[in-house]
């Protein structure tokens, strides 16, 4: 390998492996994890899958609020879920493409999954 060809991989593994990397992880990876996560958390339909997707947030990223939310609130916000306990969970993190925080909206099955949420809300 020659001085030239030895110094051209280098710069490459120094400048373009950490930026794309890097642009992967916040472009890529994050808004699928998210989309992951709040697919999970809307559509189980079990207390145990409920606890499972909760556990999931809590774990996967930083749960910012869990918000109680009346029927109107849930219309406003144009989805069609209804129960005694409708909850909105929204996490720090925010969506590179839309400019607003990932956020699922839920009609709780078992009030005792919230714990979960609970103690672990930054």
């Amino acid at each position: 390998m020659t001085t030239r060809r030895k110094s051209t991989f280098v710069v490459f593994a120094v400048l373009v492996v950490p930026l794309a990397s890097f642009l992967g992880y916040y472009f890529a990876y994050e808004p699928l994890k998210f989309r992951y996560l709040v697919a999970r958390v809307e559509s189980a339909r079990t207390a145990a899958e409920e606890r499972k997707a909760f556990q999931l947030a809590a774990d996967w990223g930083r749960v910012w609020e869990v918000d109680r939310l009346s029927q109107n609130d849930v219309a406003a916000a144009g989805k069609q879920i209804s129960g005694n306990w409708l909850i909105r969970l929204e996490w720090l993190e925010s969506s590179r493409y839309g400019g607003g925080a990932y956020v699922a909206y839920r009609a709780v099955i078992d009030t005792n999954n919230l714990r979960v949420l609970r103690e672990r809300v930054y």
